[in-house]
């Protein structure tokens, strides 16, 4: 019997060493969820209206930052980028879609996010509107706090723009896009 207490003692701490090396899970915040979005308006990358109107029906992830940002904001754009690569064969892509909010609207332009946002994937859409809707907009999220501590934030709403679940770095693609589709069942 000791022999066995002790193998499973040590199987145990030889388990937990592995677990201590690896990646950690992707971790969501689910503390707002279920609060709605209000209204806003944004101008997005082509230069037509970006309004709540453009959430209906669709799931969105909301990334905030800036064109000048680097690693926070790209990694999860890339990050979406795959998980939109994982879910490509499947109904779920037809309404899901990701939009990038700059936070910087002097600086990003129209042009500018699109040439920003397009070498992720083709489909990702960038926006930005007046100071004043971009505070109201991250309060709306749930996010709180300067400009550049909201960069990198992802936040995903469900089709009838109200808050699902916030994903915290750093992002896993496969956990991402399994949190994503069973998020979507339970809606």
């Amino acid at each position: 019997m000791k022999r066995l207490s002790f193998a499973l003692c040590a199987a145990m701490l030889v388990t937990s060493l592995a677990l201590a090396g690896h990646n950690p899970v992707q971790r969501v915040n689910r503390s707002a969820a279920g609060w709605p979005v209000g209204d806003f308006a944004l101008t997005d990358d082509r230069g037509q209206p970006f309004t709540q109107d453009r959430l209906r029906g669709r799931w969105t992830f909301v990334v905030l930052g800036d064109t000048q940002c680097a690693e926070p904001c790209a990694a999860p754009l890339a990050a979406l980028a795959g998980m939109r690569r994982r879910i490509a064969g499947t109904e779920a892509l037809k309404t899901t879609q990701v939009v990038f909010v700059s936070l910087d609207p002097r600086r990003d332009t129209p042009r500018r996010l699109r040439e920003y946002v397009a070498p992720f994937d083709s489909s990702f859409v960038g926006a930005t509107g007046p100071n004043a809707t971009l505070a109201s907009l991250a309060d709306d999220l749930g996010l709180h706090g300067e400009a550049r501590a909201l960069q990198g934030a992802l936040v995903l709403l469900g089709p009838d723009g109200v808050v699902r679940a916030q994903y915290l770095p750093p992002f896993d693609v496969p956990l991402l896009t399994a949190d994503y589709l069973k998020t979507r069942a339970h809606k």
